[in-house]
């Protein structure tokens, strides 16, 4: 009803999520019952500075992004939600795109696209990571806790995991599905090698093992989530992948073209 509420609410409207940084003076605290928690309210007496230039503001913006970026903050992601046969739905990269704009809720589905970007010839660190247990926060091999300030057991000796872990581009004739997760265990099935075995590798015997994919049309199982987080609006973790059929690859692409 207050003009200043209007203004509040455009300012916010101008604002990109995950890239601002609030810096908020006298704030009204109170105890919210419907949210069953404190929250923050403003008023004529407050004042919001957006993107302070100061040392903590660009700390709080880095760390905020590290965490975004390390998943740490995304439900768990469950890849073994249903078993890969039991999935049969076939769609093209743009289908995917779409549905997952319709539908809040996370889908299965097979594509027959090709990985346009599969980078495991770049330093095995981006490769494979370390992630705690708890609460998925990328860490280094050598950390004794856990390095994000929001984990249950930051306090305690980490427990950690360590795995293939990288974003693949997924691609076909109606567009590129970007940074899907591609991790472990499906990536030791996926690329035919453990994590020691792949550490092992020289750089020609990795990039031989990239180009088996990256110019072959690949039956690509994947599971999307709708993601507000992510630009793209989506996040798709593959589930499952192997060099496709010819013969069934024909078939299937007659079939959506009828459909279309």
């Amino acid at each position: 009803s207050h003009s200043w509420d209007r203004e509040a609410i455009q300012l916010v409207q101008t604002m990109i999520p995950k890239e601002t940084v609030l810096f908020i003076a006298d704030a009204k605290i109170s105890f919210d019952s419907f949210r069953d928690g404190m929250t923050a309210t403003v008023n004529s007496k407050t004042i919001i500075t957006v993107n302070p230039d100061t040392r903590e503001a660009s700390l709080l913006f880095s760390y905020a992004k590290e965490v975004s970026e390390s998943g740490a903050l995304d439900q768990d992601e469950k890849p073994e939600d249903v078993p890969v046969d039991s999935i049969t739905d076939v769609y093209t990269v743009s289908q995917l795109k779409q549905k997952a704009q319709e539908n809040p809720e996370a889908f299965f589905g097979i594509t027959y696209s090709f990985m346009s970007r599969l980078d495991i010839d770049s330093s095995v660190s981006k490769v494979i990571k370390t992630r705690c247990s708890r609460c998925k926060f990328l860490v280094t091999e050598d950390a004794q806790s856990c390095t994000n300030m929001l984990c249950s057991g930051r306090d305690q000796a980490l427990l950690a995991t360590t795995g293939f872990d990288l974003p693949v581009d997924i691609t076909d004739h109606t567009g590129t599905l970007h940074a899907c997760s591609l991790r472990s265990p499906v990536a030791e099935n996926i690329l035919g090698c453990t994590t020691n075995e792949f550490t092992s590798l020289n750089d020609n015997e990795r990039t031989a093992m990239k180009w088996k994919f990256l110019l072959e049309r690949c039956k690509i199982y994947v599971k999307i989530t709708p993601s507000t987080k992510l630009r793209s609006g989506t996040r798709g973790v593959v589930l499952a992948c192997s060099v496709a059929d010819p013969g069934e690859v024909k078939q299937h692409m007659s079939a959506l073209l009828q459909r279309l």
